[in-house]
């Protein structure tokens, strides 16, 4: 029965040499589905009552929440070595966001620090999604690409909604949660990487792992610096996308008068 799961979750079912690989065919066509999915979800419930918006939220947190979870329990057949992936575990941004996301959309006090989780969970994600390095270059169909893909763009999804449905009004005066969001899971994910000698969210070597601290180029502390100000320098520029959009509507609304 083993051998039946570990051949149906494997990366290659049928040798046809077709590879998830950073900006190839089959990667585009998951980047249209998860931007043409944002845009259907907003399309066809913008003019809905808020009630069944937040209905479309929770549905995308509950489905976060299980790809993420029933991960854990297909590791043993992904992975024919039968380990635990530990790059899996909540301490890179995006798996992070997952009890995040959960926290903000179940319970009512956490809807005061929901802006910071919305804005890193359209962030975070889209730098995934742009070079999705840990597919493992498997074909596009097999278990390990979708779950990641889908993983990282339901987190997507999320984010935009939250913001385009109004459950959140970004506010660049608040950009400083974000700030302090950042800190904290630079902090989490370093105590992660000191207790397992892990590379959570970069913090030991660079993201394209070109060995710029193993080499000497750079110390190893400059990343727990340069890291979460480069994601900030990301937060404000997703601010202004949604300041752009406002200004942007707010003229064709004054036109349409």
């Amino acid at each position: 029965m083993r051998d039946l799961f570990v051949k149906l979750f494997e990366s290659s079912h049928f040798n046809t040499g077709i590879k998830i690989t950073p900006f190839s065919v089959p990667h585009i066509v998951y980047m249209l589905l998860i931007f043409g999915t944002a845009f259907l979800l907003y399309f066809l419930f913008r003019k809905k009552e808020t009630d069944k918006k937040v209905k479309v939220l929770r549905i995308l947190a509950y489905l976060l929440i299980l790809s993420y979870l029933s991960d854990f329990f297909m590791h043993e057949f992904v992975y024919t070595s039968g380990y635990l992936n530990m790059d899996k575990l909540p301490f890179h941004v995006c798996t992070v966001l997952c009890p995040l996301v959960g926290i903000v959309q179940f319970n009512r006090n956490g809807k005061k620090i929901i802006e910071p989780i919305a804005m890193l969970s359209i962030l975070a994600p889209l730098m995934y999604l742009c070079y999705p390095a840990s597919v493992g270059e498997g074909e596009p169909w097999c278990y390990q690409a979708v779950q990641t893909m889908f993983y990282h763009g339901t987190l997507f999804v999320w984010g935009v909604l939250t913001v385009a449905f109004g459950e959140v009004k970004p506010n660049i005066k608040k950009c400083y949660t974000s700030a302090i969001l950042l800190v904290l899971i630079t902090l989490w994910a370093k105590l992660g990487n000191v207790l397992m000698q892990h590379n959570w969210f970069f913090l030991e070597e660079d993201a394209f792992y070109i060995g710029l601290v193993s080499n000497g180029i750079i110390p190893k502390w400059s990343l727990m610096i340069f890291n979460p100000i480069v994601f900030f320098l990301a937060v404000l520029a997703v601010y202004g996308v949604v300041y752009a959009i406002r200004s942007i509507n707010k003229k064709r609304a004054i036109n349409n008068k």
